[in-house]
């Protein structure tokens, strides 16, 4: 479905932040504070610059830590997958949107991008649809 190897800037520096100067001016513990989003457009992943989905009954959908797998630490590429799929309310009346990407935020609303992937072919969303990600379909990958 997704898979996002693009980490933004501001994740970036926070996780550098974390690791060697023992979490300055990094941010608290994520875990169950994580939003997946759907955006119609993105000018620049590593800025998290984006236009985020505003067809009627969507909303960012939280995912906790314990809906996500993380593959084993010998592997090259370390990986994170949903665990569970992931759904999207029906579209409303309000015309056809074009979902381009899939995003991971800091929030419910505004907050801070901290992945951004494309998806492996747009899906238009139309009045009625339904937009899900299956289990294990969206893949964070760091290498």
């Amino acid at each position: 479905m997704a898979t996002s190897n693009a980490a933004t800037t501001y994740l970036e520096y926070r996780l550098l932040s974390y690791v060697f100067k023992n979490n300055a001016e990094s941010f608290s513990t994520p875990g169950d504070a994580l939003w997946v989003g759907l955006a119609t457009a993105v000018s620049d992943a590593e800025a998290g610059s984006l236009t985020e989905a505003t067809y009627t009954n969507y909303t960012r959908k939280q995912v906790t830590a314990a809906n996500w797998t993380i593959s084993s630490s010998s592997t090259d590429a370390a990986t994170v997958r949903n665990t569970n799929n992931i759904e999207w309310s029906a579209s409303g009346t309000d015309g056809t949107q074009t979902i381009t990407h899939v995003f991971i935020a800091s929030a419910s609303s505004s907050g801070n991008i901290y992945f951004v992937g494309a998806l492996d072919a747009s899906k238009a969303i139309a009045e009625g649809d339904i937009f899900r990600i299956n289990a294990t379909n969206l893949v964070v990958e760091m290498k």
